[in-house]
């Protein structure tokens, strides 16, 4: 048996918690959602991206110290790299006293997040 890819589905927008829908692949109920908004299971997908070796694929851009890979069909496919740059982390500042402070940040030492 061939090893078939996984796709990253790790960002929230794969995932309907308000509603189940039929797969549409399997037709079983399913909360998970692809890039179009279809309801399909993240098995069913990577087992059609197998079974569909001829499909329009989409790849990563090669960039210093990483070649470029498939990550599935148009259909279904991976969340892409993410870089440093594209989430920008919480920065804990001091708050600056010719402003009022944020409501409820009294209790946390002046501390708030930028």
């Amino acid at each position: 048996m061939d090893a078939v890819p996984l796709l990253d589905w790790g960002d929230s927008s794969h995932f309907d918690a308000r509603a189940t829908r039929p797969c549409c692949l399997c037709g079983k109920p399913t909360p998970m959602r692809s890039h179009a908004d279809e309801a399909v299971h993240k098995v069913c997908a990577e087992e059609w991206n197998a079974a569909h070796p001829d499909e329009p694929r989409r790849y990563t851009p090669p960039a210093p110290g990483r070649t470029q890979h498939d990550v599935g069909t148009w259909r279904f496919h991976n969340d892409g790299p993410t870089t440093p740059t594209l989430r920008r982390p919480a920065v804990i500042t001091r708050h600056n006293p010719q402003r009022p402070a944020p409501a409820g940040a009294g209790d946390q030492d002046g501390l708030f997040a930028a």
